[in-house]
């Protein structure tokens, strides 16, 4: 589901920056494809660097990407650190580059976390409302119930948990949907995807608390990790947001 959820992003982005931006198309499949893969590596690196002292041979560990854990946070930083060098590379225009890949960046998270929810990661806490998703014998989230003790050895499967995968989801389709909504009205070059980190931080850091609590999560203090990340995130995307509002210069056409 990652690499659907890649190639969606790239397909869609690629169409939006050419249609809408009016960039090159060779220059622009050739950046998407690089940055797709330092997108990758960035989202491996925060995981490995986040459960180093969990996994038996980090070194090893962090080359094997097809085990498909990644972190949303490393990946969204490994995006924008990356196009920065690779757009510079090819001579085009970030802002409106960026612009261009934005909505679809929001439907690529989407696409991955159904990965998540096939995959049975990234479920959330106990949960008595209508919409919780019971787990099977085989998953981690019914090995930590057992654990804790709040499910008896014979269960059929585990208690009902929040569907997370399903909110970032959500979260992801919404985001898009706001940022198609802003294409033609947007004030300046930029918007969009100063928007869309924003968003996805903002929301990311709302939803972390919800995330089930294991032996391998990372606390920063009283905080888990990924949400002080995303948080300092949606600080520094909203400021950022607000800066090149005030100082805004029309859209550029060719």
């Amino acid at each position: 589901m990652v690499s659907v959820a890649a190639v969606t992003a790239a397909s869609l982005g690629t169409y939006w920056a050419v249609r809408s931006e009016g960039l090159p198309l060779r220059r622009v499949v050739l950046a998407m494809i690089l940055i797709a893969m330092i997108t990758l590596v960035g989202g491996r690196l925060h995981f490995v660097l986040a459960n180093w002292q969990h996994l038996r041979s980090p070194l090893t560990s962090a080359l094997r990407l097809s085990s498909g854990s990644l972190h949303a946070p490393g990946a969204i930083l490994g995006a924008v650190l990356g196009s920065v060098l690779v757009l510079r590379f090819l001579k085009l225009p970030l802002a409106r580059f960026a612009d261009g890949l934005a909505p679809a960046v929001g439907i690529g998270i989407a696409i991955a976390r159904v990965g998540c929810l096939l995959h049975g990661c990234c479920y959330g806490e106990v949960c008595d409302l209508p919409w919780g998703i019971s787990l099977s014998t085989k998953s981690y989230v019914y090995a930590i119930h057992l654990e804790r003790g709040i499910l008896p050895p014979n269960a059929a499967a585990s208690l009902p948990v929040h569907p997370l995968p399903l909110y970032f989801s959500a979260a992801g389709l919404s985001i898009a949907a706001i940022l198609v909504w802003m294409r033609r009205r947007k004030s300046f070059d930029g918007q969009l995807a100063l928007t869309l980190l924003f968003l996805f931080s903002a929301s990311s850091a709302a939803l972390e608390p919800l995330r089930i609590d294991d032996a391998t999560r990372v606390y920063w203090g009283s905080l888990p990790q990924l949400q002080w990340v995303t948080a300092v995130m949606a600080v520094a995307f909203g400021v950022a947001l607000v800066f090149f509002s005030l100082i805004r210069r029309p859209p550029q056409h060719n």
